[in-house]
């Protein structure tokens, strides 16, 4: 007769060898699932990461925060000191309401050059920068009235700055020269600042001859430095320059030091004619940074002349005979249009 004891043993070895086996199935079916896995893995559909990867830049920073190279990670350490989001139109104008070239203006927007000029004659342009006071003045001095718009105006928040051809009353009173009209702004009086990041969000014209820019200039007017956030050719230039997929961004420094001058093109890859595009610069002790729809670009070494207050400049400028661009041709649509969303500027916390 078999004992108690004996069958305690049994049941127990019993139990073992059933747990054993349940262990060793289990272990298989781990050793299957991790096999399919890598097979997964290894195929031509992509992993979660590689989803994450390809995702568009603003969604990655929805994700996982601004990166580094972007505009969005430098303004976490800096404050907003200008900003015009066009609402209105605010030009500097003296206490009779013309443009003026003098201190003690109101408004903001300065509508020719520190030098009083309503053109660069040192760049060959064939316009000349107009606004209302030109306008009165000239058609109160005419027998008849020009046919010239005020090349500023503001719809829905966008400001538009019009280049169109010139009347022959503009061509009598300004000269042969002055092909075109157009206009510029600048915050000489406004707003300056040493250092920052400056921003535009703007939609350039196409056409060849058309040169639109958003740049910095000194108070102090002195000439060198200046820097470029952004510089356009609505059409390649006949020695090949320029193009509607290219942006130009430079950094101009005293004669003798071009060890530290800093200027190219460089291609975005997508036609910037078609909508709108933000284009900024980061001024600062150690480089100066560019920045295309919110990602650095291209990175200039130190300007020394940069430590000085600069002020902003927007232009719609029209090519002449002989300069960078090359003239309008045929092919170049007029009025031609610089629509601004906005511009901005920031700078250290």
């Amino acid at each position: 007769m078999i004992s108690l004891k004996k069958i305690i043993v049994v049941l127990c070895v019993t139990f073992l060898f059933s747990w054993i086996g349940i262990l060793f199935f289990q272990e298989t079916t781990v050793r299957q699932q991790n096999t399919s896995s890598n097979s997964f893995a290894t195929s031509s559909q992509p992993t979660l990461t590689e989803k994450i990867i390809s995702l568009p830049p603003k969604l990655i920073e929805k994700i996982s925060g601004p990166t580094p190279d972007s505009s969005a990670y430098l303004l976490k350490n800096m404050r907003l000191t200008f900003a015009d989001e066009f609402n209105s139109f605010s030009r500097y104008v003296d206490k009779n309401g013309n443009t003026t070239c003098d201190s003690g203006g109101t408004g903001i927007w300065q509508t020719v050059y520190h030098f009083c000029s309503r053109t660069n004659p040192g760049n060959r342009e064939a316009e000349v920068y107009i606004d209302q006071t030109f306008l009165d003045h000239l058609n109160k001095k005419s027998a008849a009235s020009t046919t010239a718009r005020n090349p500023f105006t503001i719809d829905n928040g966008i400001l538009t700055i019009e280049a169109a051809p010139s009347d022959s009353i503009i061509l009598s009173a300004v000269g042969q020269w002055a092909k075109y009209t157009s206009g510029m702004i600048t915050t000489q009086f406004s707003f300056s600042q040493t250092y920052g990041y400056f921003e535009i969000r703007a939609k350039l014209p196409p056409g060849r001859g058309l040169w639109p820019a958003f740049w910095i200039l000194p108070v102090d007017k002195t000439w060198p430095p200046e820097v470029d956030a952004m510089e356009f050719f609505g059409d390649t230039s006949k020695d090949g320059q320029g193009g509607r997929t290219k942006i130009h961004y430079a950094s101009h420094t005293v004669p003798g030091q071009k060890d530290k001058a800093c200027n190219e093109w460089f291609d975005v890859g997508i036609d910037v004619t078609k909508d709108f595009h933000v284009y900024g610069v980061n001024v600062q002790p150690d480089k100066i940074t560019y920045y295309f729809d919110g990602k650095a670009y291209a990175t200039c070494k130190a300007n020394p002349d940069t430590y000085k207050p600069f002020y902003i400049l927007v232009n719609l400028a029209v090519g002449g005979h002989g300069s960078w661009p090359g003239t309008p041709d045929a092919s170049t649509k007029f009025p031609a249009y610089m629509y601004v969303d906005y511009v901005r500027a920031y700078n250290k916390i």
